[in-house]
């Protein structure tokens, strides 16, 4: 991808594109178009550069871009390292350091104390693009910054060979400049990308981990966006036919012992069984607790009008329902 070398044409192809549908646009914020480039661009390199498929990409991000479930934005790529256990200690090391610069090649590392973090297991920092748009923050999204992750501290399996396409290409098909695409290294890509139903499995006990802890409406307003993912998995049919299945309950279970061995954070979960979960014995009070969270990040995140706080509360009532009923005294 290299449109951004000609630098008014994307600055011009980003304002066309954010134009509304009816005028011939996509009808998404310019901020939005603008770092889906370089989201993609990321992707795409990551992609090339990963041969033996170690890295998966996952995330509500993820669900957007790769499976067109719900229509939120975000600033930050979620990568995985699947089977990091085959590897030693300098070889995992290595091989994300070798990712995190494939991604993010030609880009300026802008070093945050606090959230900057790297180890020999993760990668997390902030990376800066240079800006074609004049706005510079929507809500929680800024522009001029992607945030990379990647860790290998839970296998990302299942994942699916998926197809990624920019926004912008979008709009070059939509208004018949497929030579631009061609021009420019724009076409769709492939990658690989953590299942939507682990990725729902993930959400529901990220969840429930965050209730259990003392401060837990905190935690939870921290995993709003979460809310919103899980709402857009339950319309999706091959979600809502996992949900019903043996399959959830074994994965729930074993994703939830995992994650009580190996995260100590936050405070108090670990050994508090599910059933005594706010989300559990009062979600009511919990999301009124919370929706007035959702009510004032999210229209800043999606590019689609988002579901009201009543139609959020009756699809988090069904997944509480279903853990219910096979979770018993854990």
């Amino acid at each position: 991808m290299k449109l951004h070398e000609s630098k008014q044409l994307f600055a011009d192809a980003i304002e066309a594109a954010a134009r509304p549908i009816p005028e011939g646009g996509l009808g998404i914020k310019s901020i939005f178009i603008e770092k889906d480039y370089w989201i993609c661009r990321s992707l795409a390199l990551m992609a090339k550069a990963d041969p033996d498929n170690r890295a998966i990409f996952k995330g509500g991000t993820s669900l957007t871009k790769a499976y067109s479930i719900g229509s939120r934005f975000s600033e930050d790529i979620d990568v995985a390292i699947s089977e990091a256990w085959t590897l030693n200690g300098n070889q995992l090391k290595m091989l994300i350091k070798r990712t995190s610069k494939s991604m993010t090649e030609g880009l300026q590392e802008i070093v945050i104390p606090g959230i900057t973090s790297k180890g020999s297991h993760y990668h997390k920092a902030f990376y800066q693009y240079p800006r074609a748009v004049e706005v510079s923050q929507v809500g929680a999204i800024k522009a001029g910054q992607l945030l990379v992750e990647i860790n290998s501290f839970a296998d990302p399996y299942p994942f699916n060979k998926c197809v990624i396409k920019p926004f912008l290409t979008e709009f070059f098909e939509k208004t018949a400049n497929t030579q631009l695409i061609e021009e420019y290294d724009m076409q769709p890509f492939s990658i690989n990308v953590l299942d939507k139903r682990r990725t729902l499995t993930e959400k529901l006990v990220s969840l429930m981990r965050c209730s259990l802890a003392d401060d837990y409406i905190h935690q939870l307003e921290a995993k709003i966006r979460h809310f919103y993912d899980l709402h857009h998995l339950l319309s999706d049919n091959d979600c809502s036919q996992y949900l019903a299945s043996d399959s959830f309950q074994s994965d729930f279970k074993s994703l939830l012992a995992y994650d009580r061995q190996s995260f100590d954070k936050p405070e108090g979960w670990q050994d508090r069984p599910v059933k005594d979960s706010p989300l559990v014995h009062d979600f009511h009070a919990v999301w009124n607790s919370l929706k007035q969270t959702y009510l004032s990040e999210l229209p800043d995140l999606a590019y689609q009008n988002i579901p009201d706080a009543n139609a959020i509360e009756v699809s988090i009532t069904k997944y509480l329902t279903v853990i219910m009923s096979f979770i018993g005294e854990d």
